[in-house]
Formats: C-alpha cells, structure tokens, sequence
C-alpha cells in the first residue's frame, strides 16, 4: 500500500521537474564506434592541428566565451583535452574545469597531461552515450565543441546538461556548418544535421538562444543558450481537465495492466473551488495509466467516501469541480461508493445520492471485499 501511494506522489512530483522525451534509438548508430578504443596519438595530431578551424581560433573562442575567475566549467566532450587545458587558467584555482567523454583512453591523457602541466583545477568525468554524467546544479558553463553531432541521444544527453547547470547557466555549441552544395562531402555524410536541427533540439531541451558570434569561424557556427526553468507539459488521456501528469516514457515501474486500486477518500479540499484531494488521486492514476499506453478497462479503480468526504455523495444542484469530477471518474469506469454508517452519523441518510454513488454498508465493507478481489487500497484524505 505505502509503495503505491508513494508511487503515485512521486510520478506527479516528478512532473515539476524537466524531463524531455526519451530516446529509444540513436539518431546516428555507429557514429563513436571510433571511440571505443581511440589511438591518442592519432587523435592528438587530428584534434590539434593548424589545419581544424577550432585549434587556429582557440584563443578567440575562450575570449569569446567569456569565462570569469572561480566558474565552474564542462568541457563536453573533452577528447585530447585541448580546451580543457585553455579553461583551467581562465577559471582560475578557484573554479573547476569538468573534462567529460565516453572515452576513458581520452580522460587518462588528459589526466596524464595535466599532471605533467601542474594543472589542478580539472576533474576528468566519464559520460554515458546519453548522460554527461555531472552533478545537479554543478556547473555555470557546458562547453560543446564539433561533439553535438556526436550525440547518439541528443535529447537525453541535452537534459543531463540542462539539470547539471546551475540557473541561467549558459551552453556554447560550436560545430560544423552542413549546407549542401557548399559543405565538404565528409560533412555532409558525417553530420547529421544542420545549425537549424541542432538549435532547435536545444532550444526544445529546455534553453534560449541569447547570441551567435559570426565573426570568429567560418567552417564553423558559434551559438550561445541559455538554461530557462521550462514548465512541465501536462497530459490529461483519459480524466480531462484533473489529475494531469507529465508522460515519462523512460521512467522505471510504469502503471501496469490489471491493476487494481481502491481509494479511501475522507478528506475535502481545503482550498475553496478545488477538487478534493483523493479524488484527484485517482484521475492522477487514470491519467498515468494512459499516458503510459494503457487502454481503458486495463485499470480497475474504485473510491469510498466517508469521514468528511462524505458529503460529496449527495446530489447538489450547483455546479462543483468535485461534480464535475465524480462525473468524469464514473463515465472512465470508476466504481464510487459512499459508507452508509458515516451517512447516518452526519445526518445525511436521508438525502438523496449522487447518480454515479453507490451506498455501500461501511467504508470497511467496501475496503475489506475488494481487498480480497485483490485490490490494494490508498489512503487519500
């Protein structure tokens, strides 16, 4: 019971936090199989030569960049460590430079080489193809440097970097121009994508475009974000209007088929034109279940209202959110009854019921025969 109910408390707490659709496929397979096991050396030469327009204009890139004494910055996907080296001094002893990638042979060369430089302000993080794998609220900066084209799952990989910033924390994005019939066909068959796809799939992350420096790269497009604290998007599949929940595709222990719950409501809701509380509870499962894929039936709810809740069984002529709402639980399948002992006691057993409410002997009644049917029970007051 106490899992459940925590269960249910914690999907719709979840829905105020930012979460971007989950990726089950990488839009480019295969695309770090070169990673896996990378020759440094080769890769130092390639990475560090005159002739990529990144390592010509490094210096004019960190100036543009912006970076202050004590940030804390990530430098995603760090490869042979060439801008971790320029970010640690501009951070200062203070700040903290992140050197992340998924190739662990990359982040023992950068470790190796900083150690022979005396650089002591860098901590090497080893990313996940959809996580860069940094701390909450840990960073004021993510560098991503000719590596978003790279990102197998943008979408996740974007919302791990979204929740590792700290408020109004910024991404710079620099990466290959794509525009066919003007771009070297190694980039067109190597980049998925161009400037516009990428933006958008940031912006749609969770950030805002605040400048674009056009005047440093010319192979290349510079583009700075912004994080903004984007507002959960609320579905409502099955109980329109109540109990809406964010979908969560990648979430663990999803609303499964031939469930059965009965909700012990006994509580109003304390704020006036609110629906009461545990009959929310139940639209909020209704809605999980389908935004889930469920269909309708897969789901078996009842309620029972007594304590003060049971004043919600009886048929009033005005129009109430809790009306409202009955009314939608019942057309969704929802059995709702109300204790006739609590009727008695609050003087209401002669008034006539709701339509869609069912008298049951006690509160207990209901409870205990639905429990043996195999019904779990929550307590919602």
């Amino acid at each position: 019971m106490n899992s459940l109910r925590f269960l249910l408390s914690a999907s719709v707490l979840l829905g105020c936090l930012l979460l971007t659709s989950a990726q089950e496929k990488s839009v480019k397979p295969g695309i770090n199989d070169a990673f896996k096991n990378p020759d440094v050396k080769k890769y130092v030469e390639t990475f560090e030569g005159e002739s990529r327009e990144v390592f010509a204009k490094r210096e004019e890139i960190v100036k543009a960049i912006g970076l202050k004494p004590g940030m804390a910055v990530a430098d995603v996907g760090a490869g042979t460590g060439l801008y971790t080296r320029l970010f640690a001094p501009a951070v200062g002893e203070k700040g903290k430079v992140y050197a992340v990638d998924i190739a662990d042979a990359f982040l023992k060369h950068i470790a190796t080489t900083n150690d022979k430089l005396g650089i002591k302000n860098v901590t090497t993080v080893l990313g996940k193809p959809h996580s860069v794998e940094l701390p909450k609220n840990s960073i004021d900066l993510a560098y991503i440097c000719d590596t978003y084209h790279h990102f197998e799952f943008p979408s996740r990989t974007m919302a791990s970097i979204h929740q590792a910033l700290k408020a109004k924390g910024r991404v710079v994005l620099v990466d290959f121009k794509r525009i066919p019939g003007v771009s070297r066909d190694w980039t067109l068959n190597h980049v998925r994508a161009g400037q516009e796809v990428f933006e958008k799939e940031i912006i749609e992350s969770g950030f805002k475009k605040v400048d674009e420096k056009k005047d440093i790269l010319t192979e290349n497009y510079f583009v700075i974000f912004e994080k903004i604290d984007a507002k959960p998007k609320f579905v409502y599949p099955v109980i329109s209007d109540f109990g809406g929940v964010v979908p969560l595709a990648d979430a663990v222990e999803q609303p499964a088929k031939g469930t059965k719950v009965i909700f012990d409501v006994t509580g109003l809701a304390k704020e006036a034109g609110k629906a009461a509380p545990g009959l929310e509870r139940a639209a909020v499962l209704l809605n999980l279940a389908g935004a889930s894929g469920l269909k309708s039936g897969d789901v078996e709810l009842a309620i029972v209202l007594h304590g003060e809740a049971t004043a919600l069984a009886i048929e009033d002529s005005s129009i109430s959110n809790n009306g409202i709402l009955i009314h939608k639980l019942k057309n969704a399948g929802v059995s709702i009854y109300v204790c006739g002992q609590s009727l008695e006691k609050k003087g209401l057993a002669e008034r006539p019921l709701r339509t869609e409410i069912r008298k049951a002997a006690s509160a207990l009644t209901v409870s205990i025969n639905l429990q043996k049917r195999g019904f779990a029970v929550i307590m919602a007051p």
